[in-house]
């Protein structure tokens, strides 16, 4: 029998553990456009405000698209656990959405990435605040009704000087490309010395 294993994609726990902060994606499940209801966001919002406290969480940013939800999630302090707070939103909102009639809410995993100091908070926050926009759905980031902080007057934020790239976006460096090419090379010479060989 074949031994099928899943592909892992965080890393180990202690690294969501702390005062930091994450940038996660969660989408719903099927890509289905069920954050176009206000009362549903509205809900799920409030589920998020109660996740947020219980487990020593802040929400820097939040943005719920059609079919994704993006936030900024702020360890408030050294028990503050990234795959805690997501667990229990996860499943809690999938409460509050089956109340509604809605199965199966959101897809199994999620996407997070740890926000480094060069990255800036407010950059990763603009960048959540301006999916809309991007979207072509509204102008203004301040025209979107299902976007907000639970920690600033977000409706204040400038466009920042370093703007945000998700790592999944991000397209090589000329220096990062140079060394696969000379590791392409060193491959390529290391099979030929051992064909010949």
């Amino acid at each position: 029998m074949a031994d099928i294993r899943r592909k892992r994609i965080r890393l180990p726990a202690e690294h969501y553990l702390g005062r930091q902060y994450h940038f996660v994606t969660l989408c719903t499940e099927g890509r289905r456009p069920l954050f176009t209801s206000p009362p549903l966001v509205q809900e799920l919002l409030e589920v998020l405000r109660r996740q947020a406290a219980l487990h020593a969480s802040g929400i820097y940013a939040y943005c719920f698209m059609p079919d994704h939800l993006h936030l900024e999630l702020a360890g408030l302090e050294e028990n503050a656990s990234l795959t805690r707070i997501m667990r229990s939103y996860k499943g809690n909102a999938a409460v509050a959405a089956r109340r509604r009639g809605i199965r199966s809410l959101w897809q199994k995993a999620y996407y997070d990435h740890i926000v480094r100091a060069n990255e800036g908070i407010d950059a990763v926050a603009f960048y959540i605040f301006n999916n809309p926009v991007r979207a072509g759905l509204v102008r203004e980031i301040t025209e979107w009704p299902h976007s907000g902080s639970f920690m600033f007057d977000w409706k204040r934020l400038t466009t920042p000087a370093k703007p945000f790239v998700p790592p999944w976006k991000s397209k090589p460096t000329e220096a990062l490309q140079r060394r696969l090419y000379v590791a392409i090379l060193c491959l390529a010479f290391a099979l030929e010395t051992k064909m010949a060989g």
